[in-house]
């Protein structure tokens, strides 16, 4: 962990009470929170999470990073990404990373931004590509909107490599929207966005174009039993993963008309005597022909879990990115990987996960996104 000089804690501590307490529909006040705590409260914080991180063995470090989002000093605003691949010309493939003060930024391999869309407090963010919409094949983006309690819709112009303003709001029910991910069946090709809610709520709206008109209908509601946030679905084997922060993660069919049960990820559980901690955040998923694996940020102790996906499912290991070349990642909300192999610096994929507290030396600056090769990963895998 980095040496923090005395600015550098007060503006720490300010992301972290930004990101612990600051709703994602911000009618909560930072500023009540700032009044309990002081830098030797955060001091604590900060100790005990470095003490639990002593339990890891395995580590990797980041590639590249992003250019910084926009906001002010010490403000939790960056928290999850989303991988465009652009199949005829993977040099060119698009990093989308939300913004929670005020949108989504778009990013190049290198991690140059290249377009930042004013849309509101978007949380977590999602895309599926092969939809039509105006007659054109797009890439289509859903984005849970805090502010106004909805899901936004976006796309990409894949002849321009551009993202769009939002295109449609759809009025959520759940209250104080989180997390959201999107599915495309494989069985029926349909396209569907999940979002939840703070209180436990899950909605499954379906996505249509009708005579160049877009569509999404509520075809599925449940609640899970205590607050959940980040969410990833299996395309190929119709499974929804969420995870529920404090309990573990939960495993649903994905298709519309089967009921909601609750099944949990082996090993998933923090009273499981894994290395999982209970605060849950991001979820991604890994592919390939041979084997499926499941990644969760453990936002409790600065981790990242892997799990083997299958029947039955397996708790494999969990690991820290430590300062390398760039600075190490701290408190991650959401990531996202892809299986796709890139350029030379990812040959076999990239995992993308935000930074809570992104450092140049020992100088805090605005939050951004780390990119790391797969290759990484799969060496802790094989020698694990």
């Amino acid at each position: 962990m980095k040496n923090l000089n005395f600015i550098s804690i007060l503006l720490v501590l300010f992301t972290a009470i930004s990101c612990k307490y600051n709703s994602n529909n911000e009618k909560k006040s930072i500023e009540k929170y700032w009044e309990t705590l002081d830098s030797s409260g955060f001091s604590v914080y900060l100790g005990n999470t470095i003490e639990k991180q002593k339990v890891f063995t395995k580590y990797i470090t980041a590639d590249i990073e992003t250019d910084e989002v926009l906001s002010e000093p010490g403000i939790d605003a960056a928290d999850d990404p989303a991988i465009w691949i652009n199949k005829e010309n993977p040099e060119k493939s698009l990093i989308l990373g939300t913004n929670k003060k005020g949108g989504i930024h778009v990013y190049d391999m290198s991690g140059k931004e290249l377009q930042y869309i004013e849309s509101g407090c978007i949380n977590n963010i999602d895309l599926r590509d092969d939809f039509i919409y105006n007659g054109q094949n797009v890439v289509i983006v859903a984005g849970s909107h805090c502010t106004q309690n909805s899901i936004s819709l976006f796309y990409i112009d894949k002849s321009t490599n551009l993202l769009s303003d939002s295109i449609l709001n759809i009025k959520s029910s759940v209250e104080l929207i989180y997390g959201l991910c999107m599915y495309k069946s494989d069985i029926t090709n349909k396209y569907y966005v999940f979002v939840n809610g703070e209180m436990g709520e899950v909605e499954q709206w379906e996505l249509s174009s009708n005579n160049n008109k877009l569509k999404a209908d509520l075809v599925r509601d449940f609640k899970v039993s205590s607050r959940p946030e980040g969410m990833v679905a299996d395309d190929k084997d119709a499974i929804l993963y969420i995870g529920v922060e404090e309990e573990g993660i939960l495993k649903v069919n994905a298709e519309p008309e089967y009921e909601f049960s609750t099944n949990w990820v082996a090993g998933s559980n923090p009273t499981d005597r894994s290395l999982v901690s209970s605060d849950i955040e991001g979820l991604a998923i890994y592919k390939n022909d041979n084997v499926s694996y499941l990644i969760a940020s453990s936002q409790g102790n600065f981790s990242y879990a892997i799990f083997e996906i299958g029947e039955p499912d397996k708790y494999l290991f969990s690991f820290i990115i430590k300062d390398g070349k760039l600075d190490g990642v701290e408190e991650t909300d959401g990531l996202e990987v892809v299986n796709f192999p890139i350029n030379d610096n990812f040959p076999k994929g990239m995992l993308v996960v935000q930074d809570g507290y992104n450092f140049s030396n020992d100088t805090l600056k605005n939050q951004n996104f780390k990119y790391i090769s797969w290759e990484k990963i799969e060496s802790l895998i094989h020698n694990q």
